[in-house]
């Protein structure tokens, strides 16, 4: 793979993790509307797109600390709401 593969490649994983960051963040919204949410394979999604960035250059890889790392607190903080507050049944 050459250098313009793995920068795009880069690009698209940020993306992605962006865009899970924005579905996580409506599914804390929902919780806490309490609406119950499906989080089935969200935990095999972001260990695919961890592996992912880690089989990137180091360069390219550390750029996407930003994005995984909102990821990971978006997270977080759904995780927090359902600890704190479970939807109903």
């Amino acid at each position: 793979m050459d250098d313009n593969d793995e920068t795009e490649r880069a690009a698209t994983i940020g993306l992605i993790a962006e865009t899970m960051r924005s579905t996580v963040t409506v599914a804390r919204a929902l919780v806490d509307a309490g609406v119950k949410v499906d989080l089935a394979g969200l935990d095999r999604e972001v260990g695919d797109l961890c592996a992912d960035a880690i089989a990137l250059p180091r360069p390219l890889g550390r750029e996407l600390i930003g994005p995984l790392s909102r990821l990971r607190d978006e997270i977080s903080a759904l995780e927090r709401t359902l600890t704190d507050d479970p939807p109903p049944g």
